[in-house]
């Protein structure tokens, strides 16, 4: 037999288990209290590249006598012994915002249980997620297990990032006092995009269309179609684009470039048209009029009428309505630009998260 063959004989879970155990390694920490970002994108998504910096900004912000220590999601099982090791009663563990909670992306929802579990004597904060559930027997077998997890630490604050994720979870834990639950915005929308890095440039032109084609897309191959013959009725100059730019265990200097990059060129349109929460979101943060458009599940609409419902440079389309998306674009492309130094949101918001982080 082969090492291939034999290679696909050994159960995934013990792979990854003889992984961490041939490269795991010390991580040298620093003496003062320490708070530490779980998960962080070391991947091209920049949605969650955007997460992760703004996260750790965020905690910069607010622990100013912590040292925020962020540690890379493919790192999670090398260093998380050495971690357990050091770890003391005033750190402050938190795991990364996003849309990764259930069991749509099972291997993150693992490494997230897994660090919940390693540290029972330590307050555990989820930064802002998205939930995501149905009626099948893998969703109620996913949940059961958050539930089962999550429940058995005795200091945990989950906070979700729209009214939908935040009552499906109050339901889930409705046993369970220990578990507190919050609901604030998105994390990326704490920050704007000078303090992302962004930098102003020449004077907007074109439409970007920022549409995905992956198991979250809703668009059908017909509304594909009329969106792409109303931006070419426009006349102006039509670039596609994504906020997933591929590459994995990139060091932190090329993630911060992804998300400067991408910024930068949201800000050089004159409207965006995107069916990705972070494509809005960025959008927003740079003051580029935006078109967005929902997809698969709810954290997209959601996320918009419970944040952004008011957004001057804001329009939401079901899908029912995109016949109407030429008018929408006419009204768009006349608004001015935004500044770079505005958030989505008044701080003010993230007031049970701040609570929370600081033991307020």
């Amino acid at each position: 037999m082969n090492t291939t063959a034999i290679k696909k004989l050994i159960p995934l879970r013990l792979k990854k288990y003889l992984a961490a155990y041939i490269g795991v390694r010390d991580l040298l920490l620093p003496s003062s209290n320490r708070c530490f970002v779980f998960l962080a994108a070391d991947y091209g998504n920049i949605g969650d590249i955007a997460i992760s910096h703004a996260q750790k900004q965020y905690l910069q912000r607010v622990m100013t006598d912590y040292e925020v220590i962020s540690v890379p999601i493919s790192q999670t099982r090398l260093v998380l012994n050495s971690i357990k090791q050091q770890i003391k009663e005033k750190d402050i563990v938190t795991i990364i915002g996003g849309g990764n909670m259930g069991g749509t992306y099972p291997d993150i929802e693992e490494l997230r249980q897994l660090v919940i579990k390693a540290f029972p004597a330590n307050r555990i904060i989820c930064f802002p997620q998205t939930l995501d559930w149905n009626d099948s027997a893998k969703s109620k077998h996913a949940l059961h297990r958050i539930v089962n997890v999550y429940a058995k630490h005795p200091d945990i604050h989950i906070f979700a990032r729209e009214s939908m994720t935040a009552a499906k979870l109050i339901k889930l834990f409705a046993e369970c006092s220990n578990v507190h639950i919050g609901l604030v915005p998105d994390i990326v929308m704490s920050a704007n995009a000078a303090m992302l890095g962004a930098t102003d440039g020449l004077a907007p032109s074109g439409i970007l269309r920022c549409l995905r084609d992956d198991k979250e897309a809703a668009l059908s191959t017909e509304q594909y179609a009329m969106i792409d013959k109303a931006l070419a009725d426009t006349g102006y100059q039509i670039e596609k684009t994504d906020t997933h730019a591929g590459g994995s265990q990139l060091d932190e200097a090329h993630c911060l470039k992804l998300l400067t990059d991408k910024l930068s060129q949201f800000r050089a349109a004159k409207l965006v048209v995107t069916d990705r929460l972070h494509g809005m979101i960025l959008c927003l943060l740079s003051g580029t009029p935006c078109l967005v458009l929902p997809n698969s599940n709810h954290k997209i609409r959601q996320t918009q009428l419970d944040w952004l419902r008011n957004h001057p440079r804001l329009v939401f389309l079901e899908l029912d309505e995109i016949a109407e998306i030429p008018k929408f674009i006419d009204r768009l492309l006349s608004l001015p630009h935004g500044t770079m130094i505005e958030s989505p949101v008044h701080i003010n918001e993230y007031n049970d998260l701040k609570k929370s982080v600081a033991r307020i």
